[in-house]
């Protein structure tokens, strides 16, 4: 949703909302200012919300799967809450790297959030190596694929669950995404969905890897941000 005249409207909010007294302004000068600023947002039909969102600068970050397929799940869930999109590396190419694309403030938080997760889900991939260390190679794989197809399933769902159920604005989640689909196009990036492998959740080890899932602070990857501008949005 590129619109040139939209963006300059939204510039020109911008600079009638920072004519205030704390930023230099007489009080005769705020008042004026502050009367033009309603004015032209019912005249254009536009929220102040929306002028400051227009003004947010995106953001890329790319990382490896360090756990060779097996981030996606969380990366999803992140996604969801932040509202940052995501994509991963196509079937078959390696190595697997995560992508997060979207306003700056909203993949900041997406990169952290997926940091707590990729330390969770290794230091419990050392502990399942170390605990089936004398089996062979295959059995000792198969559980450490099934414990962390467990703690991968339930981070996505508590991640998931995190997502506040009544956003503030439907109109500006729908130009939240559009705006973002719009940076995407014009940097010619295509998001294309993968086949997921199911989850190995027939293994006992799923079981002690959702536990382990149950038990990361996934909090502090939002609260640690919490200024951060219209990230539940």
């Amino acid at each position: 949703m590129s619109d040139p005249k939209r963006e300059k409207l939204a510039k020109r909010i911008r600079a009638l909302a920072a004519m205030t007294v704390e930023n230099g302004c007489t009080e005769d000068e705020a008042i004026v200012a502050a009367r033009k600023l309603a004015e032209m947002l019912a005249e254009h039909n536009m929220t102040l919300d929306e002028a400051m969102m227009r003004e947010q600068p995106f953001a890329q970050h790319t990382q490896e799967d360090v756990l060779g397929d097996r981030l996606w799940k969380p990366a999803d869930a992140i996604s969801f809450l932040t509202g940052a999109r995501y994509w991963s590396s196509p079937n078959g190419v390696f190595p697997v790297t995560i992508t997060f694309f979207g306003f700056d403030h909203e993949v900041e938080v997406a990169k952290y959030m997926l940091a707590i997760c990729t330390r969770a889900m290794q230091d419990g991939k050392r502990r399942v190596e170390r605990r089936h260390c004398l089996l062979v190679e295959s059995r000792r794989r198969a559980h450490v694929t099934a414990y962390l197809d467990g703690m991968a399933d339930t981070l996505r769902r508590r991640i998931c669950a995190m997502k506040p159920a009544a956003p503030t604005g439907k109109g500006l989640v729908v130009l939240h995404g559009a705006l973002i689909d719009q940076a995407l196009k014009n940097r010619g990036t295509e998001i294309e969905h993968r086949h997921a492998r199911a989850s190995r959740d027939f293994d006992p080890s799923y079981m002690a890897g959702a536990a382990a899932g149950e038990r990361v602070s996934l909090n502090r990857g939002v609260t640690t941000h919490r200024e951060a501008r219209g990230l539940l949005a």
